[in-house]
Formats: C-alpha cells, sequence, structure tokens
C-alpha cells in the first residue's frame, strides 16, 4: 500500500528517534488513525542500492514485512502494518515504554535474578513459538528484548530472520559475533540451536555483566567459540542456582550434540532453577502460573499464546481452613482452580463432593447470565492456594480465549456428568446385587 507524502505526515506525528540499524530508523510516533503511540520504522530506498550491502538491507527489510501480521505471541513485538509513501518504506510496530535489556548489561546495573529467570522462560516460549512457525531470528541479544509495563517482555527486529521452507533468496552470515553459534562460522545452516545459543550468551550477560568469552579480538573471540573456551559462570557470580548454572552452561555448549534441541527442554531446565531464587513473598512467577496450567486437563487444548493470555488475567488467592470461597446465593462470575490444599463442596449443609490440586469450581455462575448465582458453598479444608480468573477479565478477553473456555467448560461439565452417571450406576449395584 502506498501512502502520498502529504497524508503519511497528517497521520503520524513524530516524537523521537529511539534507534538506528542495518535496515531503517526507528521512531516513536503518534499515530493519528490508531489513537495511540507506535514504534515507526522508515527506511530509504539509498539503503537497497545494487550493491552487496544493499542487496542484504533489501532482504533484511523483506524478511521483517513478509512477516508483518503472521507471528502472534503475547511475547513477540506486534507489527501492525506495513507499506509505502513517497519518501521511504515503513513499518508499524506496537510500542512498548520500557526500553530494552541492553540497560542491564553491565556489573552494576544487572536486573533482579528473579525477573531475569521470568524473562528467559518467555523469551524461550516466544522463540518456540516462532519456530513453530517456521522462523529463526538469528539475532538475539538485549537490546532486541523490549520491555514494557507490568513485566511485558518483547522480542523484536526479524530483519535477520532465517525462514525455513522458504524457497526465496536470504541472507547467509547474519547476526551479532558475541551471540553467534560456532557452527555458524563452520558455514552450517542455521538452526534452533543457533537461536537456542544466542540465547544462553546473553543470559550469560544479563547475569554476570559480559561475555563468557576473554577475548579482545574478532578473530580470538571466533577462537574461542570454536574451541568451547568459555569462562563458568560459577567463576564470575557463585550464588547463581545449580540449575540455572546448568540450563546456560549447556545452552552455549559448542557441541550441538549436548546444547540443547528444543526450547521445551531449555524452559524445563530454566523453571527448575525457580524454587532456589529468593524473591518477595508476594511475587509469583508468571511463568510458574504458566508451567501450572500446562498439567491441568482443562487447559490440554489450549495453546500456549491463549495459556499466556490467560495468565494475563488471573489472580492469586489464598483461604485459611474452614474459610469458605464461595458461598451458596452469593452473587459472583469469577470462577477458580485449586494451585494447592483441598476443599469441600457442599449444598444447604450437605456435603457434595471434595476437591483438591487441578479442580475447578465456580465456572456455573459464570455461564449463568441471568443470575451469576452460586448454587453450592465451597469451604476450604487447609490451606488453600487459589488461581482466580474474574468474569469481567474473561469477557474483556480476545474472542478466541473466550471460544476456547466455552469449548473447556462443555468438556467439564459432560465429564462431571459421566462421573455422576457412574457413580448413580454403581450405588444401584450395590443396593440391587445381581
Amino acid at each position: 500500500m502506498a501512502i502520498e507524502k502529504d497524508n503519511f505526515r497528517d497521520r503520524f506525528t513524530m516524537k523521537q528517534q529511539l534507534g538506528k540499524g542495518a535496515t531503517g530508523v526507528v521512531y516513536l510516533a503518534y499515530d493519528n488513525f490508531l489513537k495511540r503511540d507506535v514504534a515507526l520504522k522508515l527506511t530509504q530506498l539509498s539503503l537497497f542500492e545494487d550493491d552487496e550491502d544493499g542487496l542484504r538491507n533489501r532482504r533484511m527489510w523483506h524478511n521483517e514485512t513478509r512477516l508483518a501480521g503472521k507471528l502472534h505471541h503475547p511475547f513477540v513485538v506486534e507489527v501492525i502494518e506495513y507499506g509505502s509513501s513517497d519518501e521511504f518504506d515503513y513499518l508499524v510496530m506496537e510500542y512498548l515504554p520500557g526500553g530494552t535489556l541492553k540497560e542491564f548489561t553491565s556489573p552494576d546495573k544487572l536486573m533482579p535474578l528473579d525477573r531475569l529467570v521470568d524473562i528467559l522462560y518467555k523469551v524461550s516460549n516466544a522463540m518456540d513459538y516462532a519456530n513453530k512457525m517456521g522462523v529463526l531470528h538469528r539475532d538475539i541479544k538485549p537490546s532486541n528484548i523490549l520491555l514494557g509495563n507490568n513485566n511485558l517482555v518483547k522480542i523484536s527486529d526479524f530483519g535477520s530472520a532465517f525462514l525455513l521452507n522458504s524457497e526465496l533468496t536470504q541472507v547467509d552470515t547474519v547476526g551479532t559475533l558475541p551471540f553467534m553459534a560456532p557452527e555458524l562460522f563452520r558455514q552450517a545452516r542455521p538452526t534452533i540451536q543457533s537461536d537456542i545459543y544466542a540465547v544462553g550468551v546473553m543470559a550469560y550477560q544479563l547475569l554476570t555483566g559480559t561475555y563468557p568469552f576473554n577475548a579482545t579480538t574478532k578473530d580470538a573471540l571466533i577462537y574461542q567459540k570454536l574451541h568451547g573456551e568459555y569462562i563458568p559462570l560459577e567463576m564470575r557470580r557463585q550464588e547463581l542456582p545449580q540449575a540455572l548454572r546448568f540450563a546456560v552452561h549447556r545452552a552455549i555448549h559448542p557441541d550441538m550434540d549436548r546444547r540443547y534441541k528444543t526450547w521445551q527442554e531449555l524452559c524445563e531446565d530454566i523453571s527448575a532453577a525457580i524454587p532456589h531464587i529468593n524473591r518477595p513473598d508476594n511475587n509469583r512467577f508468571e511463568t510458574t502460573l504458566f508451567g501450572f496450567m500446562r498439567t491441568l486437563p482443562f487447559f490440554t487444548k489450549f495453546s500456549d499464546v491463549e495459556i499466556w493470555e490467560t495468565v494475563g488475567i488471573c489472580n492469586w488467592k489464598y483461604h485459611n481452613p474452614n474459610e469458605n470461597v464461595v458461598k451458596e446465593g452469593d452473587v459472583s462470575k469469577s470462577f477458580y482452580f485449586i494451585a494447592g490444599g483441598d476443599a469441600v463442596v457442599t449444598q444447604t449443609g450437605v456435603e457434595l463432593s471434595k476437591l483438591g490440586r487441578g479442580d475447578c469450581f465456580g465456572e456455573i455462575a459464570y455461564l449463568d447470565e441471568a443470575r451469576h448465582s452460586r448454587l453450592a458453598t465451597v469451604t476450604a479444608t487447609s490451606t488453600l492456594h487459589l488461581i482466580e480468573i474474574q468474569g469481567e477479565s474473561l469477557v474483556e478477553a480476545s474472542d478466541r480465549l473466550q471460544s476456547r473456555f466455552a469449548k473447556a467448560f462443555l468438556n467439564l461439565m459432560v465429564n462431571r456428568l459421566d462421573a455422576t452417571n457412574k457413580k448413580l450406576l454403581t450405588q444401584q449395584k450395590q443396593k440391587n446385587p445381581a
């Protein structure tokens, strides 16, 4: 789509320059059409001349435009639109106000460990999604990880991406030297393990404020990469949990056979470090919640993207023994999942069932659009840890997530009905044995 010069300037109000790269300049701008701040990337045609650098820049720009609107993940920067004006090509992207992880790469400005581990898990999960969509990033580094409000983190800049199964000519050797995997210097084809290596080096840098290598020249750095000469984490930061050191060391291992082969493996090892990290009692890891939901039968058919959206609308709740969570006759649309502890369900004082870890309750009141009235009382029989989803929050969620919950609730009720019928049949047989 082409936008004339005057129309382009009418639509966007430039505020300030945010950054500059090989294929263009990124500005903070106000989009008068969308009524919001955006990150506006502009690239001039002079960057695409018919020399080697120009052709390389053109291919990188085409990578970004080809991916526009194709990657939909809560931890990947959304590309809203791309097009051309009389002056330049452009990309309109969502704007995150928190800067990048580069701010936290010096020894005197390291990020709190709990926050960093949360980010590493989310980045790895988003990379897993991108890989499943046929995309390798190839330039993961702190300056390409953007930060927003409320612990939001997003991967940006897919200009260096390698598109799997693409018949188009692509840039061969790209990336930022310290983060490039050793096999790439042997002219190997980029793989998921190349991106895993980059995330490992980024993790090391964010944990220590320096790279895993002590080389002072380009050739020396490549030599150390090829020969696996990196400085162990414990020599630079001794108090790190062993599980986290293991994950980072395996991610940057020069031998691809010993390096992680899947993002899921890396995510599992990162999450293994979480219980060993000190954090405020009221600071629950979103990654812990994501991992817990992944284990529940209720969420079996939810995609990772849908579970992350669910995590974003959840609240943690605690109840002491003998305390009512919901009470018969009360009006409410919230529903709950038990993360720990036990509860009992009663109606007019008669016990109906017992609930434990992973059970869901309260969904009937949410689904009852006319009354939203509780049909039973749920009481904690031990210290109860709950995940609450408020009905109002789900109503405001994406149509896709609402549809997924509707199907899951239907499946839940069918299973409960089936279990009730089997129980009644068993009771009938006990009363009337053959």
